[in-house]
């Protein structure tokens, strides 16, 4: 055979095309052998599992191995397996395949099955877990529950599938129990037998007629609907003998009330003790949770505070109808009167007060009622309504009149004198503002007031602001509220620069910090 000879050219265009050759080859085992590219490490129940390709879907396989040893068992799979994938690189890594990995995670529950555990039902309520070994446990806990609310077994316990959900989950809800008679509907041979077995009243017929002929305005009574609060799942499981539940152990952990923080948003009128009472807790806990110094402190409107409520780990949503009488009185007749202020009101006629009979329908949780709505009343002796003549005017309001300040002294007793105005220490010069609009009848030098101003407001009261360097207004002029009057000064008999306000209501001095909005 005739050896070929290359030249250096030659030599190296044949490296080229070998190099390139086994690239290609290389490139085609790619996906069985990692050459530095980003893969995935799986592990499995903290175990590694091995190396995957970074765009295979670790979670679809891990589904897929799971329905695959759902159909060869004819039962659903209740392991969970507790795996990860963290992103690699290293070259000549070797990749499993799907089917490789797939094999893997079926080895991995054949193993979880067969570990000595038992099947079980799970109940799931937020952080509970409870373990039952057959449904009709699962079943007879959930009606122990709410037994104590529903005494006749109006309704039962049901489950529903979730069929999409891989690990089959179910949903327990509370239905209610059908009866082959509706207490409701009476047929009219029934009522015809009814009365004519001697129950004939008045009320017994009209109580049979409402029966058999229900409407609208038919009285409603007893346990309209009952509920759970909280979602309660249940799914199937694997778990050892000892971690099975016992029914009436649970029934008493489940309702057993614990306490869990909530956030409550103070309301206009609310004070601790109100708070805490209205929510089965203390004061001090309000204050321990909260991080207040002490039971004294001020709280106000929109204001969130963390309460320790005491609640059950499984709720119950209880709507019932009941019926009782009552005194009560008609909202009243209101005449508007459009030359008042909204805070007159004269009474014409107090009205008298009624007796009645009324249908509320009551929602509970957890015993304590969070709704109430009257649904029917029959009127015995009828309420006449009050007749009031009320203001349609908004009054006018008042604000701070200066921006800033620091507050030195408030209306009262001081240094064995009365005090009538409120005192806030600013620099020569601050501009004062009408607290609120009206005339001016008074801009002029008022002995122990120094340069005064006094405007007359349209309610009737009076607004004083002395101390003044500068007077801005004169008297007769109308101002609005929130017009600069005057700069602050230090005359008079005076203790330092400051603004001196006083309000009167009726010709008398009051403390104005209860009228004025900052």
């Amino acid at each position: 055979m005739k050896r070929i000879e290359f030249t250096g050219k030659a030599k190296v265009q044949a490296a080229v095309v070998g190099a390139a050759a086994a690239l290609l080859v290389l490139c085609g085992v790619t996906q069985v052998t990692g050459i530095g590219q980003a893969y995935q490490c799986v592990r499995i129940n903290g175990t590694q599992a091995g190396f995957v390709p970074g765009d295979m879907d670790v979670k679809k396989v891990m589904q897929e191995a799971r329905r695959e040893i759902s159909l060869e068992t004819g039962e659903r799979v209740s392991v969970e397996l507790d795996w990860e994938s963290d992103t690699a690189r290293r070259p000549f890594q070797k990749f499993l395949s799907e089917d490789e990995l797939k094999e893997v995670f079926k080895d991995t529950i054949r193993e979880e099955n067969a570990g000595g555990m038992r099947r079980a039902y799970t109940v799931a309520i937020d952080g509970y877990r409870a373990n039952f070994s057959t449904l009709e446990e699962v079943e007879k806990f959930l009606n122990e529950v709410k037994a104590p609310l529903d005494e006749t077994g109006a309704y039962r316990t049901e489950m529903t599938a979730t069929d999409w959900h891989i690990s089959g989950i179910m949903t327990a809800v509370l239905e209610e129990t059908a009866s082959e008679t509706d207490a409701r509907t009476i047929p009219e041979e029934t009522l015809a037998d009814t009365l004519s077995s001697g129950a004939q009243s008045e009320f017994a017929y009209a109580l049979a007629y409402a029966q058999a002929n229900p409407s609208a305005g038919a009285y409603q009574t007893g346990i309209l609907d009952l509920e759970f609060v909280e979602n309660v799942r249940v799914y199937e499981n694997f778990v050892a003998p000892e971690e099975l539940c016992d029914i009436e152990e649970q029934v008493a952990e489940v309702t057993k009330q614990k306490e869990s923080n909530k956030i409550y948003v103070v309301q206009s009128g609310d004070c601790l003790s109100v708070i805490a009472m209205d929510h089965d807790t203390t004061v001090d806990s309000i204050v321990k949770l909260n991080g207040m110094s002490d039971p004294d402190q001020m709280i106000r409107d929109g204001q969130e505070l963390v309460i320790a409520v005491p609640e059950p780990d499984l709720q119950l949503l209880l709507t019932m109808g009941e019926v009782y009488e009552e005194d009560y009185t008609e909202e009243p007749t209101i005449i508007e009167n459009d030359s008042w202020y909204t805070t007159k009101e004269v009474v014409h006629d107090e009205g008298t007060v009624g007796h009645r009979e009324r249908n509320d329908v009551v929602v509970y949780q957890n015993g304590m009622e969070v709704s109430r709505e009257m649904i029917h009343e029959n009127i015995m002796v009828a309420s006449a309504p009050a007749v009031i003549e009320r203001g349609t005017v908004v009054p006018p309001t008042y604000i701070k009149p200066i921006a800033g300040g620091r507050f030195t002294s408030g209306f009262g007793r001081r240094w064995g004198r009365m005090h009538k105005g409120t005192d806030w220490a600013c620099p020569v010069g601050t501009t004062v503002y009408a607290s609120c609009g009206g005339t001016v009848i008074q801009a002029s030098y008022s002995g122990g007031y120094g340069n005064c101003v006094v405007i007359s407001h349209p309610d009737g009261r009076m607004t004083r602001y002395a101390h003044n360097s500068k007077l801005l207004v004169k008297t007769g002029q109308q101002v609005e509220q929130g017009e600069a009057i005057a700069l602050s000064g230090n005359t008079g008999r005076s203790t330092g620069p400051h603004v001196h306000f006083e309000l009167y209501i009726n010709g008398s001095a009051v403390d104005a910090l209860k009228y004025i909005s900052y």
